[in-house]
């Protein structure tokens, strides 16, 4: 069967989309055409959740969000890839569009991505509705300094963090809704692409720095900044061409990797690497055994760990 996107059957490889994205699936098993798991969404100890894996469509038997009860592959790898709905479409679309050979009976129907598409702000009036502000970051370590000088807010009917999403100029062109709940997050329907952008590159700007720290999340590179260290954060463990030219094109002349710790972190680091070692100074941090991410760093060792870098050289390749 085909994943079906814009109207367009696809045929696109599920199982191989899904395997960068593995660890996100707790106990998981393949019982033939299924993929059964706990759920990526959330907490739980016995598994509920399926993925077709000839059409891509999921279910997530145990969810209490009905939005969040069954979808499309769309949905699912956005929340894998951890960008928009817009940006998994499109990257479908990229990959496994059909190119015809046989012109002379060929229709052009497809959906192609707008090129002069108007470039989209967020409004002080709509980040108004999300003026609030609850514990859950600050229970993670970061400040309400830098919460404010990010413009962290608060959904309190989705019970959702709202994170403002910035251009190198400052400019908020999308907002992140991350649920208090459980792992689940949202963009805007009409937010700017999110891998057109680095997370924190506009605090880099404007301070003009030159030694960067960066991370895969937003809370990441927030708890590194609460510790006065600057970060930029990615949005998920991969970089798109834009980003890549969009830092080379920073203040920066040495970035510190610190990337997760785990199977998608090292395969992250190890393309960070082979597209920027020459173009930029680059070092790596390592995560602590047994921790996942910066965030999962004690303040009181926080230091000693951003102390702990290596250089990296061509030879590590």
């Amino acid at each position: 069967m085909a994943v079906v996107i814009h109207e367009q059957e696809l045929e696109v490889d599920v199982a191989e989309e899904l395997e960068p994205y593995l660890d996100a699936f707790p106990k998981y098993r393949v019982r033939g055409n299924k993929l059964q798991s706990c759920s990526p969404f959330r907490a739980e100890n016995k598994p509920s959740f399926a993925v077709n894996m000839e059409d891509g469509t999921w279910i997530d038997s145990g969810a209490y969000d009905e939005d969040w009860r069954k979808g499309n592959f769309v949905k699912l790898l956005s929340f894998l890839m951890g960008v928009t709905y817009d940006e998994a479409r499109d990257y479908l679309l990229e990959k496994y569009r059909t190119i015809f050979s046989d012109m002379d009976n060929f229709k052009l129907d497809i959906w192609l991505p707008e090129i002069d598409k108007p470039y989209r702000t967020v409004s002080k009036e709509e980040l108004e509705p999300f003026m609030y502000r609850n514990p859950y970051l600050t229970n993670r370590g970061i400040t309400e300094k830098v919460q404010r000088a990010f413009k962290i807010g608060y959904d309190r009917d989705k019970q959702a963090i709202v994170i403002c999403w910035f251009d190198k100029h400052g400019e908020i062109i999308n907002l992140k809704f991350r649920s208090i709940r459980d792992k689940r997050f949202w963009y805007l329907d009409d937010g700017q692409p999110i891998k057109q952008h680095i997370f924190g590159l506009h605090f880099i700007f404007k301070l003009n720095l030159k030694r960067v720290f960066a991370v895969e999340s937003e809370t990441d590179a927030l708890y590194l900044w609460s510790h006065g260290i600057p970060a930029i954060a990615f949005g998920s463990a991969s970089m798109s061409k834009q980003q890549e030219k969009v830092l080379l094109n920073s203040p920066i002349e040495e970035l510190v990797i610190a990337t997760d710790n785990d199977n998608a972190g090292y395969r992250f680091r190890k393309d960070l690497e082979k597209r920027l070692m020459g173009k930029l100074d680059l070092s790596l941090m390592p995560i602590p055994y047994g921790l996942k991410d910066v965030n999962d760093i004690a303040p009181n060792r926080l230091k000693e760990a951003t102390e702990k870098v290596e250089r990296l050289t061509p030879s590590f390749l």
